[in-house]
């Protein structure tokens, strides 16, 4: 009878959010492929909140692969997040923040594309006002 108290307790600690949440940054990523060279042409960037409960910090390198950075005052602030490269198409990267910037900080956010044998191929960045 007891431990199926704690595990009836431990799922409702979980769905109530009393975790508590935890601030990412998510960028969806837009690549084209010209005469086999990868372009990026669309770079969305937003901050979110998610649970505690969810990780954004796993640092394993996709070679071909899209990794973002996000830089604030020269410092990376974001963990080494990278998927898997497949050609043109669409691809979302989500990391958890080691340091929340202030509202109105600019944080610029790279992107890059590396190739399997992990030389950079295109690189882009956008700059992101906080709010």
């Amino acid at each position: 009878m007891r431990p199926i108290f704690v595990i009836i307790l431990i799922a409702l600690i979980m769905a109530s959010g009393c975790l508590g949440e935890k601030t990412v940054i998510k960028a969806n990523v837009t690549i084209t492929e010209h005469n086999g060279t990868p372009v990026i042409d669309i770079i969305d960037v937003t901050s979110a909140k998610v649970s505690n409960a969810e990780d954004y910090k796993e640092p394993s390198a996709h070679f071909p692969g899209v990794y973002m950075s996000t830089i604030l005052d020269s410092k990376q602030i974001d963990y080494w997040r990278s998927v898997n490269y497949k050609g043109s198409g669409e691809y979302e990267i989500i990391s958890e923040l080691k340091i929340i910037p202030n509202k109105g900080d600019e944080v610029d956010v790279s992107i890059k594309v590396h190739d399997s044998n992990g030389d950079e191929l295109t690189s882009r960045k956008v700059t992101l006002i906080w709010e």
